[in-house]
């Protein structure tokens, strides 16, 4: 007989961890395992959307709480705004497009580290370990078998590949050399800075209390108070169509004669934040998950978060469907009897779970992508009247989508999945 369901986190990143808590709340055992020597979060800024904080809450009910009580937010009677997007440049510097609402959360700011301490206090170490970097895996009727660089054999139930864009779960399903293995390069990426609130309302007066986006020549502008509103994070993003990345290294330092030359045609407020980048700032490339596979489940083995659906952040969409997918992973799995972790039920769970996911995470990925070349084009599009109202009715249309979903009935219409999949196989 199988023995009871246990589950292998790979990665401890923000879904893996928001996985680990969510089996925690249902009684599931589990070991999550991080290759570097703490949790760590890369980049600074992150916004969590209304589906992402809904996530979370189903999760454990406290975390909502919790994750209010670190965020940064709009200042009333804002507190439901997004984002306001203005124009970054010409004779309508600084107007208004349209505004993005988004109850109730509107713009949740905070840094991934603080929110990445949060969630791994809620979680508590008692079942992570760190150092640990998978190098393959098999599995069989029994257990999936986890080798680790230290020579190290794990078993568990269930193997949850939440290890990130460079997922090594990923590379071992489908082939290092896969495309679908590899990120491919958006064709786009960021200079970033945090500037003191102080400096940032000189630049754009008290709009700097507020998050906005701008809209300019082959880019764009996101800036957003974090640190309680003492500070600024600021995104200047910018295309790179028709470029080939062919470096190792994603974040290219001294880049400042490229940063000059990319804000050439922006307004004056956008070019007065120059200094505060310094001489040289570093330009960080984006990436994708541009090919995907069939399916994201083999066996006993599942991707979730980067590793399932890596995406640009121009919808700042990434961590709330990570955390999307760990509530909805961790209700199936706790559909699946504890002593029956058999390969039939724990294959049956993950398919049910990717039946809901996969159509939503796919099409979240895609709004993202598409995102930016709307963004980077606007300016030069030169919308009026009818094509104007159009342009805003669609960006509106799109992230209203993304958060305004009922995460229960996604949860039901799997489990409905899962029990039809039992009963033909009970036939």
């Amino acid at each position: 007989m199988p023995p009871d369901l246990h589950v292998a986190i790979v990665g401890g990143g923000l879904g893996g961890i928001a996985l680990a808590i969510a089996l925690k709340a249902r009684n599931i055992s589990f070991t999550i395992y991080e290759a570097k020597s703490a949790f760590t979060e890369i980049g600074a800024g992150i916004n969590l959307a209304p589906n992402g904080l809904h996530a979370l809450r189903e999760i454990d009910a406290s975390l909502g709480d919790r994750i209010y009580a670190l965020a940064t937010r709009n200042l009333p009677p804002s507190e439901d705004t997004w984002m306001w997007v203005r124009y970054g440049a010409g004779h309508r510097d600084g107007e208004t497009v349209v505004e993005l609402r988004a109850p109730p959360t509107g713009c949740m700011a905070m840094h991934r580290q603080e929110l990445l301490g949060v969630l791994a206090e809620k979680m508590g170490y008692e079942h992570a370990q760190f150092n640990k970097k998978l190098v393959s895996f098999e599995q069989d009727d029994d257990a999936v078998r986890l080798r680790f660089e230290d020579d190290t054999v794990e078993s568990a139930s269930v193997l949850v590949g939440c290890d990130g864009i460079h997922s090594r779960v990923r590379a071992c399903m489908f082939g290092s050399d896969s495309a679908i293995a590899r990120p491919h390069f958006n064709s786009d990426g960021a200079y970033r800075a945090v500037i003191p609130i102080a400096d940032a309302k000189k630049v754009f007066g008290e709009t700097a209390r507020q998050s906005q986006v701008l809209l300019g020549p082959n880019g764009y502008v996101i800036y957003y108070p974090v640190n309680n509103g003492t500070a600024v994070n600021v995104g200047i993003w910018v295309r790179r169509a028709g470029h080939v990345w062919d470096r190792k290294d994603w974040v290219v330092p001294r880049q400042g004669a490229q940063f000059r030359r990319d804000l050439e045609g922006w307004g004056p407020r956008v070019r007065a934040l120059m200094p505060f980048f310094g001489a040289e700032p570093a330009f960080w490339a984006a990436h994708q998950h541009r090919v995907q596979p069939a399916s994201f489940v083999q066996g006993r083995v599942v991707l979730m978060g980067d590793g399932a659906h890596a995406m640009p952040p121009h919808i700042g969409g990434g961590a709330s469907q990570a955390a999307e997918d760990a509530y909805v992973l961790a209700e199936l799995l706790a559909s699946i009897p504890p002593k029956d972790a058999s390969l039939a039920a724990v294959r049956a769970a993950l398919r049910a779970a990717e039946s809901v996911r996969m159509p939503r995470f796919l099409a979240v990925q895609d709004i993202s992508v598409r995102a930016g070349p709307d963004w980077y084009s606007f300016f030069e599009r030169g919308l009026e009247g009818e094509q104007l109202e159009g342009w805003s009715v669609g960006i509106k249309t799109s992230v209203e989508w993304v958060w305004n979903v009922d995460l229960r009935d996604e949860v039901s219409k799997a489990k409905q999945t899962l029990a039809d999949s039992c009963d033909a196989r009970s036939r």
